[in-house]
């Protein structure tokens, strides 16, 4: 159905501060990056307060296309491209503070971490839950036929393994008292971490099941599995700790019987 005159006017008067607000975050967040490059000691505060500007930016842009949805009945798929662009870019830009590792020990990245060491527990959690908001705020947006859709897995996997590097875990391991100001804040981000770390796997399960059947996928859930194996391991969990190594276990048969299956294809070409 053609959109009407109308339709277009009441859209482009509605979008007009939406737009602004758009454009003056994606300004402040170059000014933030620039001001960081100028200044590298205090460069890690400063690429957290470019990654709250994305997530603002981000969410502005859904509301654009929400509003054109809801206007003209078109999805402007630009918009939502450009918000889930901003998250990945913002995410990454973190990633290169606190390490993009996932294999490592739990505490290596500890001297990374000073560069943040004035942010609370809470302020992380914080930051982490509104990057989650926004990356499923932008799904939702694009639906599940999107041809972005299968982007989502790596974008969760950068979601869990930023709020790993973020932990400190040796902070987390002290603080038992549940009278501590960061004692609930470090148990809710635990909580956080290990639920997501189970979305992005099941993610990359999804895309494997219904989209690629490549083993790259099931080699990332591996990842996740060995980190919950630490972590799980790290809190004394035997329980979890148990349905993971399970988990592992499977989803290792699981590649060894396809690189099997590869091999075997390749033989009968050959």
């Amino acid at each position: 159905m053609a959109v009407s005159k109308e339709q277009k006017y009441l859209y482009n008067e509605k979008v007009r501060a939406y737009k602004s607000q758009a454009e003056d975050l994606k300004k402040e967040i170059a000014t933030v990056k620039g001001a960081g490059r100028r200044n590298p000691k205090v460069d890690p505060y400063f690429q957290v307060k470019a990654g709250i500007l994305g997530i603002q930016r981000a969410n502005t842009l859904v509301q654009m296309s929400r509003l054109s949805q809801q206007i003209q009945n078109i999805k402007n798929d630009t918009y939502l491209n450009d918000a889930r662009k901003e998250l990945s870019s913002r995410m990454t830009d973190l990633l290169k503070v606190v390490g993009d590792d996932l294999d490592g020990t739990l505490t290596e990245n500890l001297e990374r971490l000073e560069g943040l060491g004035e942010m609370t527990p809470a302020q992380k959690l914080h930051l982490m839950v509104g990057f989650r908001d926004a990356v499923e705020n932008v799904r939702h947006a694009m639906g599940e036929t999107s041809k972005w859709r299968w982007n989502f897995p790596d974008m969760y996997m950068k979601l869990v393994t930023l709020a790993r590097n973020l932990l400190d875990f040796k902070r987390f391991e002290r603080t038992k008292d549940p009278n501590d100001e960061n004692y609930r804040p470090l148990q809710e981000y635990m909580r956080f971490l290990m639920e997501e770390s189970q979305r992005a796997a099941q993610e990359y399960r999804s895309k494997y099941e219904l989209s690629t059947n490549e083993v790259t996928d099931l080699q990332q859930i591996e990842k996740i599995f060995e980190m919950q194996k630490k972590i799980f391991t790290f809190t004394g969990q035997k329980d979890e700790l148990k349905k993971a190594t399970i988990a592992l276990d499977n989803n290792k048969e699981k590649i060894e019987a396809l690189m099997a299956e590869k091999k075997a294809g390749k033989k009968k070409k050959s």
